[in-house]
């Protein structure tokens, strides 16, 4: 037969520690504590989030802001250029008006001027027309010309 083997004694033994009996906290008071913790966490969540909305519409609104003044700036520019144009197109107007007048004045004094035979010596008689003719001539070329630089379709398409 097998010799027992000697059971090996080990140091002496650790002394459990006594569980000390919990007071009974009552259910209500746990309760309480439990959500005042949850409505602190919520609070503290909820106020960063707040914070982090503002940030965003804050930011947003600043964009906003400068994206309608862009805007405004180029239908200021449209409304002048705009404005101009029309000035300059009434001007044209005018000035083509008198120049049919003018035309029209000139047409029946030669049309008199023939028929009494006395079609002699034209450029005599008709020299302050003709003056007034090429000066109304060269108001509205230079009318046409102020107008053809004038492009309201550049700002319209920024618009």
């Amino acid at each position: 037969m097998a010799a027992k083997s000697p059971k090996k004694k080990t140091a002496a033994k650790r002394k459990r520690k006594v569980k000390e009996k919990a007071q009974d906290v009552p259910l209500e008071q746990i309760e309480s504590d439990m959500e005042h913790s949850a409505l602190n966490d919520f609070a503290e969540t909820t106020k960063a989030d707040l914070k982090k909305l503002g940030d965003k519409i804050h930011e947003a609104t600043d964009r906003g802001v400068h994206v309608v003044k862009d805007i405004a700036e180029h239908v200021q520019r449209f409304a002048n250029d705009a404005t101009e144009l029309t000035k300059i197109k009434i001007d044209l107007h005018n000035l083509k008006s008198e120049r049919t007048k003018l035309y029209t004045l000139m047409g029946e004094q030669l049309r008199n001027l023939y028929i009494s035979k006395e079609l002699t010596g034209l450029k005599k008689r008709f020299t302050s027309e003709f003056k007034k003719l090429d000066e109304l001539e060269t108001a509205i070329a230079d009318k046409e010309k102020r107008s053809s630089n004038i492009s309201i379709s550049e700002d319209m398409k920024k618009l």
